[in-house]
């Protein structure tokens, strides 16, 4: 064996970019044993990098939002977000 033989090569897959949503939900998801399977839902709209929100839910609203997440395997932050970016659409569509 030479050093030629170490020559660096073109990577054999193409790069992939995720969000810091579907990383985190693809990694759970393999830590439960689960397959990833890709969404057709549409993504979430960023208008620049995200901000912390502060907001109270009482404890019935939290054991919900834990049992979604926990079923769904999607974050609770991405949950409230999808259920937000629903409410909008739905309230343009009436209004």
């Amino acid at each position: 064996m030479s050093l030629s033989s170490l020559k660096k090569s073109a990577p054999s897959a193409e790069v992939k970019r995720v969000t810091v949503d579907e990383f985190i939900q693809g990694a759970e998801l393999y830590a439960c044993g689960l397959a990833l399977v890709p969404s057709t839902e549409n993504k979430v709209a960023t208008q620049g990098p995200m901000k912390k929100a502060t907001f109270t839910l009482g404890k019935v609203a939290i054991a919900k939002l834990n049992a979604l997440s926990a079923n769904t395997g999607i974050a609770k932050s991405r949950l409230i977000r999808i259920w937000l970016d629903n409410q909008a659409a739905h309230y343009t569509e009436t209004h």
